[in-house]
């Protein structure tokens, strides 16, 4: 455990059809996995020059080396659902931490 290093729990969710009890269906999240992580606020001149890129972020995300995270998948943290800003990148290529962008979802 590296409760020092990453000491927030954040739920990976994935959505999925379910029926919604008429014969239609309506898409929900659905948790497929949970793992630590140090979630971080970035720098508002971190947050001015994305937004200027025209790809806002709202967060960092470091979690211990792993590959599977894909784009399809959402991130729920502190009740709110976050996608992926942009590729996860192996810090320092010693495939140990990893660091994301990610953005805040508000549909």
């Amino acid at each position: 455990m590296h409760y020092d290093e990453f000491p927030h729990e954040v739920e990976v969710v994935q959505k999925r059809k379910v029926s919604d009890g008429a014969g239609g269906f309506k898409t929900e999240w659905f948790q497929v996995d949970a793992m630590e992580a140090f979630v971080d606020t970035p720098t508002s001149k971190e947050q001015y020059y994305a937004q200027q890129l025209g790809n806002p972020l709202q967060r960092y995300m470091y979690y211990p080396y792993r590959t599977d995270l894909t784009s399809s998948m959402r991130l729920r943290y502190e009740g709110d659902i976050y996608e992926f800003a942009g590729r996860a990148e192996d810090q320092g290529g010693q495939h140990e931490i990893m660091r994301v962008a990610l953005k805040l979802v508000t549909e």
